[in-house]
């Protein structure tokens, strides 16, 4: 399983990748989207999830920091073929650069565990 991120700053783009998606052949159950919308909570979804996925902590921390003022957008993708589909779309729809060499989309060979999967 390839799981692949994308983090957008316009929730409406966000939605519309989303859309995008799941009428070409992606499953419902396989992209989830989440905003951060500052909800009360005991515990901080967003940096359980990057810390999941990454095993370096300052890496996770920079990612969970970007995604915090905008809407995630994963796919959990059964192919290479998939994954990069997904990539193609998140940047075609406007997903933000994480890093200095303008990269759009993560891309974690990691299974994420399905209570740290960020829906809703």
């Amino acid at each position: 399983m390839i799981t692949v991120i994308g983090i957008f700053d316009d929730k409406a783009l966000a939605e519309q990748v989303t859309e995008y998606l799941i009428a070409n052949e992606f499953d419902n159950e396989n992209v989830d989207i989440h905003a951060d919308e500052a909800q009360p909570s005991s515990t901080d979804r967003i940096a359980d999830f990057f810390n999941h996925v990454y095993d370096n902590g300052d890496e996770a921390a920079h990612y969970a920091s970007l995604s915090r003022n905008g809407t995630i957008v994963t796919v959990h993708a059964a192919s290479t073929r998939e994954a990069q589909e997904a990539v193609d779309a998140f940047n075609n729809h406007g997903a933000i650069s994480v890093d200095a060499n303008d990269t759009r989309s993560l891309l974690i060979e990691k299974i994420v565990v399905p209570e740290l999967r960020l829906r809703g």
